[in-house]
């Protein structure tokens, strides 16, 4: 590589035979080193723009709109954390002690693993699950 590097050194060094091709070279390098420095310039402008928070948020909303998958993994998962939620609301209710509290919460999470992580087939609708030998308990718990 270094001796590439001699070859067009000395490459450039036969072009440059007098001070008018020096100042010429001089010249064309300033210009391609200006082009460069604009284009750096624009690269980086483009690149700040793009990653502005309304941006990066209107990129994402646009794939979901364009991504069928995606659309259906955020509807099972917004379906889990309120069927979780709800659940929660239903069994602990207003005022409730540390372990109907803890309980809830457990609840709540299983409920949400259950119904967020239910598997697709192929078509890419849900599946039934197949048949598991675990309890009801720790399905839900996910265990």
């Amino acid at each position: 590589m270094s001796q590439e590097l001699s070859v067009t050194a000395k490459e450039k060094l036969i072009d440059i035979a007098n001070t008018s091709d020096l100042t010429e070279a001089i010249k064309k390098l300033e210009i391609k080193r200006k082009l460069q420095e604009e284009g750096i310039r624009d690269h980086v402008h483009d690149l700040l723009i793009s990653l502005k928070p309304t941006n990066i948020l209107k990129q994402t909303i646009e794939e979901v709109r364009e991504s069928t998958s995606l659309k259906h993994n955020l509807l099972k998962v917004a379906l889990g954390l309120g069927a979780g939620y709800f659940s929660r609301k239903m069994i602990v209710g207003k005022s409730a002690g540390v372990v109907k509290k803890a309980l809830g919460a457990a609840l709540q999470y299983g409920i949400t693993n259950f119904v967020a992580k239910k598997p697709m087939d192929e078509s890419g609708y849900d599946a039934p699950y197949p048949k598991q030998k675990k309890s009801l308990f720790r399905r839900i718990l996910s265990i």
